[in-house]
Parts: structure tokens; C-alpha cells; sequence
């Protein structure tokens, strides 16, 4: 064959080839466009279970992290309130009694809030607070009893009025003074659970990187899904 006629061929057979994709370009593009939208459909619905789940979980860790915040912050406000319910009379130079217990009660029961909800934490700086208080409650039991406060088996504080009014003024100090007592400790103990709460509350609604960088497992396909978007 000479190099024309072997040109003509090679011509006819682009030509053959060009007529036969005209004919089924538009199926082409059908199926390509198909494939766009069926892609992006499923890219548009793993963005969206991933805002479902995402909102569900921040919206119960922020509840949490909230709750505890409230929790550390009443302990605080009852320590706060023991001072001026301790503080005696100026004219009779005695403590009302009945001022006393109400202001040793609540304080108890925002203890026990916090303990609960430090102990069912999922935070480990919270779990780890929760038990240095646990040691410390129980290290000053002897000195709980002495004014009417029994640590239980769950951990949680009860208070017995008559043995309340029973104890001296000097014992009842040494549990709910303002200064250097196991009040104001507790005080301190829950200030530091705030800060906690805080923290996780900030890391919770701006976790999209692990701490080496990478994208977070849970958002990784929604974000891609995202991106998918993005280039059509």
C-alpha cells in the first residue's frame, strides 16, 4: 500500500471513529452527568448525617459541660455563703445556729452535685479532679463526723442537724470557715472543674483536627463530601 492510500485510510477510519462519537456523545454525557449527580447526592447526604450527629453530640456535650460549670459555680456560691451564716452576732456575740445549718446544707448539696457530675465525666481531667476530691473528702472524715457530715459508700455527703448544733464552734470552723478549711478548699477544688468544663466546652465546638494535625475521623467523609461539592 502506498503512503496515500495508506493516509486515506487512516483519514477514513478518524473520520468512521469521530461519526460514531457524535452519535453516542449524548449518552456519554447522559452517563457522565448521571455519575456527577448520583456523587454528589451521596456526598450531600454524608454532609448531612454528619451535621445530624454532629449537633446531637455537641448539643449533649454542651448540656454537659454546662451542667458541671453550674455545678462547680454553686459550690463555689455556698462556700462563699458559709462566711457571713458563720459569722457572729455583733450584739449577742453567738452564731445563729439555724443560719449555720441552712448555709453547711447547702453547701453539701452542691458537693454532692458536683461529685455526681465529676464522677460520670467523660473528661479526663474532670475523672481525675473528681477522685483527688473523693481523697481529700474522705481524709477529713473523722473531722465531717465531728460536726454531723458522713461520707456514704457512694461517696456523696449527708448532714445530721443535731449533731450539727452539737458540735463547737471551733469544729464547725475548721469544716466551713472561709480560710483554710474544707470548704474553701472544696471551693478551690471546684473552680479548677470550671475551668474544665470551659476548656472542653471551647474543644468541643472546634474539634475539626486531632492533635497531630490530621482531620478528625468523624468529620473526615463529610468534609470530603464538602469538598466533592465544591468542584462542580
Amino acid at each position: 500500500m502506498s503512503d496515500m492510500s495508506l493516509f486515506y485510510s487512516s483519514m477514513s477510519n478518524v473520520l468512521n471513529q469521530w461519526s460514531d462519537f457524535r452519535v453516542a456523545k449524548p449518552l456519554y454525557k447522559y452517563y457522565f452527568a448521571q455519575q456527577k449527580a448520583d456523587a454528589k447526592t451521596s456526598a450531600e447526604e454524608a454532609v448531612s448525617k454528619f451535621q445530624k450527629t454532629e449537633t446531637k453530640s455537641s448539643a449533649y456535650s454542651a448540656s454537659a459541660n454546662d451542667k458541671l460549670k453550674t455545678y462547680a459555680d454553686n459550690v463555689k456560691t455556698a462556700a462563699a455563703g458559709l462566711e457571713s451564716a458563720f459569722k457572729a452576732d455583733s450584739k449577742t456575740g453567738e452564731v445563729d445556729t439555724e443560719k449555720a445549718f441552712s448555709a453547711a446544707e447547702s453547701f453539701v448539696n452542691s458537693y454532692n452535685e458536683l461529685y455526681s457530675s465529676t464522677r460520670n465525666s467523660g473528661n479526663a481531667s474532670v475523672s481525675g479532679k473528681n477522685q483527688f476530691i473523693a481523697n481529700m473528702t474522705n481524709a477529713y472524715s473523722n473531722k465531717l463526723a465531728k460536726v454531723g457530715v458522713t461520707v456514704n459508700s457512694d461517696g456523696k455527703l449527708s448532714i445530721d442537724k443535731d449533731k450539727f448544733s452539737e458540735a463547737s464552734d471551733e469544729e464547725r470552723e475548721e469544716i466551713f470557715g472561709k480560710k483554710n478549711s474544707y470548704a474553701s478548699f472544696m471551693s478551690e477544688q471546684a473552680n479548677a472543674v470550671s475551668a474544665y468544663a470551659q476548656t472542653a466546652a471551647y474543644l468541643e465546638a472546634n474539634k475539626t483536627y486531632t492533635n497531630t494535625g490530621t482531620v478528625a475521623s468523624t468529620n473526615s467523609t463529610a468534609i470530603s463530601g464538602a469538598l466533592f461539592n465544591q468542584l462542580f
